[in-house]
């Protein structure tokens, strides 16, 4: 089988697509797998078998004896010299009554789909969840082996005159080769400008991230090879290619 379409089976776009969960790119992404891939059609078209014969297997059939039960009911009634009309309304009443029992049961059914897709949907976000948990923990693990690693460097940058408030924490790990930074405090700057930490390579200012208070402690940024200093300075909104030297609000050498 193709590994793409294998990754595509593997994955829940097919099923989303089918209970009408799925965004208008999405969508087009999947019916190329099914026009191009005949193994992916096969399984599209069994996957609407097993939904269909899911619904039928909830589904509540109205009595079959209950339109000929209400039509022999009417047709015992002694005939008299308006029994044609009677008969007559009386029928269309029937009618009437059964059309609304099979809407209520018709209704019913698309209810249980209804059921299904929601359960679907939870059953999704569920294991979204549980992903992405798994991914944190992971990082929390390995940033705590970082951390703890005896051959991991602490640096603390404190701001100059042009930013006296400014704290942040680095840590480097040159065996590694993973970069961390903990932004402590950040004095206010105007809209249009942010703190950008650069690396000092063979005499150079490599820009590395932009600094932000975030809910996290520690926030992996770019490890430089010859990295001999860690600088930050305030720039225009977006960062800057080049550092602007001037601006430079804190530095630590190794």
């Amino acid at each position: 089988m193709n590994e793409r379409v294998k990754i595509f089976l593997d994955g829940d776009l097919l099923e989303r697509y089918l209970m009408d969960a799925t965004s208008p790119m999405e969508s087009k992404e999947v019916e190329h797998y099914i026009e191009k891939y005949p193994e992916v059609k096969k399984t599209y078209i069994e996957l609407q078998e097993n939904l269909e014969e899911y619904a039928t297997s909830f589904a509540v059939p109205a009595p079959s004896e209950l339109k000929d039960k209400i039509l022999k009911e009417v047709q015992s009634k002694p005939k008299s010299k308006t029994s044609i009309p009677i008969l007559a309304i009386t029928a269309c009443a029937a009618t009437i009554l059964f059309g609304m029992m099979t809407f209520m049961i018709w209704n019913q059914n698309q209810e249980l789909l209804n059921d299904r897709r929601v359960t679907t949907q939870l059953i999704q976000e569920l294991n979204e969840d549980i992903v992405s948990n798994r991914e944190t923990l992971q990082s929390v693990e390995e940033q705590f082996m970082i951390l703890n690693n005896s051959s991991t460097e602490k640096y603390v940058l404190r701001g100059n005159t042009k930013a006296r408030k400014l704290e942040t924490v680095a840590y480097v790990n040159m065996l590694e080769k993973k970069s961390y930074v903990h932004v402590v405090a950040l004095p206010e700057l105007p809209d249009d400008q942010v703190y950008q930490m650069w690396a000092g390579v063979d005499g150079h200012m490599v820009p590395l991230d932009i600094l932000k208070i975030t809910k996290e402690n520690l926030v992996e940024i770019p490890y430089e090879e010859r990295m001999a200093s860690l600088n930050i300075t305030i720039e225009p909104k977006g960062g800057s290619e080049e550092a602007t030297v001037d601006n430079l609000v804190a530095n630590i050498s190794f």
